[in-house]
């Protein structure tokens, strides 16, 4: 997460670690992994990665396994590659919402399963309506709700955040 946060601010990052599809085609497969650390505009990069680093940092704390964190975060990472696989169409990517994404999920079914506090089993279910509600919203408005506005000719990928989502939901059934 540090290495993408300093990326957020080194000028050319994003050219060159950017999903390409035409670039990848010819042989540049890193950039599969490489386009979850760099991000269209620094809003995008702040709320990507403070979502990740502040529920991490929550089910960190909670005592949730590292392997646990790790699986949703490499099922969100493998999501990318579902996603430019699943949409032909796609040319260019960049940003890490599928991880933020897979965390913020992975983080409401703990709360589901082991409620911290009174009320927090309500705040849970709120929480993963609200996450369905910013797919539909992504979907059909074809921008951010976050991380708007994008550069020209960039569009929302509502596909990565609900494969990021199905990685916390695979990640908390690993535990059980």
């Amino acid at each position: 997460m540090a290495v993408a946060a300093l990326l957020a601010i080194v000028p050319g990052s994003g050219e060159l670690l950017e999903y390409d599809r035409a670039r990848v085609a010819a042989g540049e497969l890193w950039r599969l992994a490489t386009a979850q650390a760099v991000h269209w505009t620094l809003r995008m990069a702040l709320a990507d990665l403070g979502t990740i680093l502040v529920l991490g940092a929550w089910l960190e704390r909670s005592g949730q396994r590292p392997r646990m964190l790790l699986a949703a975060l490499l099922g969100a990472a493998l999501a990318i590659a579902g996603v430019a696989l699943l949409l032909p169409h796609l040319a260019l990517y960049r940003g890490s919402s599928a991880s933020a994404s897979a965390l913020f999920v992975l983080t409401a079914l703990e709360v589901l399963r082991h409620p911290p506090r009174r009320g927090a089993r309500a705040l849970a279910l709120l929480a993963l309506s609200l996450f369905a509600a910013k797919l539909a919203w992504e979907a059909l408005a074809g921008e951010p709700l976050f991380a708007a506005p994008l550069p020209p000719g960039v569009a929302v990928v509502p596909l990565a955040h609900l494969l990021g989502g199905a990685a916390g939901v695979v990640a908390a059934l690993r535990r059980r």
